[in-house]
C-alpha cells in the first residue's frame, strides 16, 4: 500500500472507531440516567445468609425482624428493609402465574410473573418506591389472614388494562394447593433484572405476613440484601452495623457493604469498560492519522521546495500555498472518512447489540466526530503549509 493509501486506511479506521466511542459514551451516559423506579441516593446494601442448619424458615425470617427493628433505632437511621434479590441484578424467576380476570388470547401475553421478589417491611418506604395506586404493605397485613400483594405498572397494563387492579387476585401456579393473593397496591416499574432491559411483571410478596404460612420455597429468607435509608457516610456506619448484626447473631458475617450508587455502578461496568477502552483505541488511532497526514504533506513539501520556492518569487500568494497544501491533505481525511463511515454503516448491526438509547447512526454523533476529524486533520495539514509558504525563494533557488 502506497503511503497515502496508507494514511487513508488510517483516517478510515480513526473515523470507525472515534464514532464507535461516541456511541458507546453516549450508551454510557443514557444508562446512568435510566429511571430505575426507586431513589437510589443514600442507600446503603450489605447481605447477610442465614445457615438453614441453625434456624427454620419462620425462625430466618424472625431473625431478620429483630435485626431491622435494631437498625431503625441507630441515630442517622431513617429506614430499614431487606430483600431477596437485589435490583438492578436481581436474576428472573419467571413463575407461571394463575391471574384472575385474564383470559389468554392467542399471540397475547402468557400468565407469567418474571419477578417475584420477597420483601419485609418498610421497603417501598426505604427503597424510595412510589406507589401509583393503592398502598403498599402495613403492619396489619402481619396478623390478616387474606394473603396481600403488591404489583407493579407493568404487570397490571399486562393483564388487566382498563380495570381497577385493586382487589383483583392472582396465583402461584395452576393448582388449589396454592392460596389467592389480593392486590393492594400498583408500584412504579422498578428496573430488577437490568439497567438496560425490560421492564417485567412483578408481584412483590410480604414476607413478614406469610411467617407462620407455610409458604416458603427452599432456602427461602436464607440468603438476603439488607437495605438501610441513612444521612450517616459509609464509614462511619460500618462498625455501628456490625456490631448490631453480631448481636443479633454473632455466627453470621456481612458480605458486601456498600452504597447502592456502587451497586448501580456494577451494574453498567460492562458498557463503561467498553466505552473506555474503545475511547483509548480511538484516541490512539486519531494521533496516528493525525501524525501520518503532517509526515505525508512534511515529506511532500520536501519534494517541491523548488516549485514553492519559484512560484513565490514569481509572486505566488502565500495564502494560496497554505490552501493547496491544505487542499492535498484534507482530500486525503475526506476519503478515509467516507471509507468509515461506510464501515460505521456496514457493522450497523453489531454496533447496535452495544448500545442503549442511541442508534448506530445517531447524527448528532456523526457529525460531531466527522467535525472532530476534520479540524484534526486540518491542523495537521496546516502546519507544513504554513511552514511551506514561509519558503525564502533567494534560499531555496540558492540551495539548488
Amino acid at each position: 500500500m502506497d503511503i497515502p493509501g496508507l494514511i487513508v486506511a488510517e483516517v478510515a479506521l480513526s473515523v470507525i472507531l472515534v464514532i464507535g466511542a461516541g456511541l458507546l459514551v453516549r450508551t454510557v451516559y443514557n444508562l446512568t440516567h435510566v429511571d430505575t423506579g426507586f431513589d437510589r441516593a443514600r442507600l446503603v446494601t450489605f447481605s447477610m445468609t442465614v445457615p438453614p442448619v441453625n434456624y427454620v424458615p419462620s425462625a430466618r425470617v424472625q431473625t431478620f425482624q429483630r435485626l431491622l427493628e435494631k437498625l431503625r433505632a441507630v441515630p442517622g437511621v431513617q429506614g430499614a428493609t431487606a430483600m431477596g434479590g437485589l435490583p438492578p441484578n436481581r436474576p428472573v424467576t419467571a413463575n407461571d402465574t394463575d391471574i384472575d380476570n385474564y383470559t389468554y388470547a392467542p399471540g397475547g401475553p402468557s400468565e407469567n410473573i418474571e419477578y417475584d421478589p420477597q420483601v419485609m417491611s418498610n421497603y417501598f418506604e426505604t427503597m424510595g418506591m412510589p406507589i401509583v395506586q393503592g398502598r403498599g404493605f402495613e403492619s396489619t397485613d402481619v396478623g390478616s389472614q387474606a394473603l396481600v400483594v403488591v404489583v407493579n405498572e407493568t404487570l397490571v397494563n399486562t393483564f388487566w388494562k382498563g380495570k381497577n387492579p385493586i382487589g383483583q387476585r392472582l396465583r402461584m401456579g395452576f393448582t388449589d394447593q396454592f392460596p389467592w393473593w389480593t392486590v393492594v397496591g400498583v408500584a412504579k416499574d422498578v428496573k430488577q433484572g437490568g439497567v438496560d432491559k425490560k421492564t417485567g411483571t412483578e408481584a412483590y410478596f410480604f414476607l413478614d405476613q406469610t411467617l407462620n404460612m407455610r409458604l416458603f420455597r427452599a432456602g427461602i429468607a436464607g440468603a438476603m440484601n439488607v437495605v438501610l435509608r441513612t444521612n450517616l457516610p459509609l464509614t462511619s456506619l460500618a462498625p455501628t452495623v456490625e456490631r448490631v448484626v453480631r448481636e443479633t447473631d454473632s455466627s453470621v458475617p456481612i458480605v458486601r457493604f456498600r452504597e447502592m450508587e456502587t451497586v448501580f455502578a456494577e451494574s453498567i461496568q460492562r458498557p463503561r469498560m467498553l466505552a473506555q477502552l474503545l475511547t483509548a483505541f480511538a484516541g490512539l488511532a486519531l494521533l496516528l492519522a493525525a501524525i501520518g497526514i503532517y509526515g505525508v504533506l512534511s515529506y511532500m513539501v520536501a519534494e517541491r521546495r523548488r516549485e514553492i520556492g519559484i512560484r513565490i518569487a514569481l509572486g505566488a500568494d502565500r495564502s494560496n500555498v497554505i490552501g493547496q497544501i491544505m487542499k492535498q491533505g484534507l482530500a486525503l481525511t475526506i476519503i478515509g472518512g467516507g471509507i468509515g463511515l461506510a464501515g460505521v454503516f456496514g457493522l450497523n448491526r453489531l454496533i447496535a447489540s452495544l448500545l442503549f438509547g442511541v442508534q448506530p447512526t445517531d447524527a448528532t454523533t456523526l457529525a460531531i466526530v466527522i467535525v472532530t476529524i476534520l479540524m484534526v486533520a486540518a491542523v495537521a495539514c496546516w502546519l507544513p503549509a504554513w511552514r511551506a509558504s514561509q519558503l525564502d525563494p533567494n534560499v531555496v533557488l540558492r540551495e539548488d
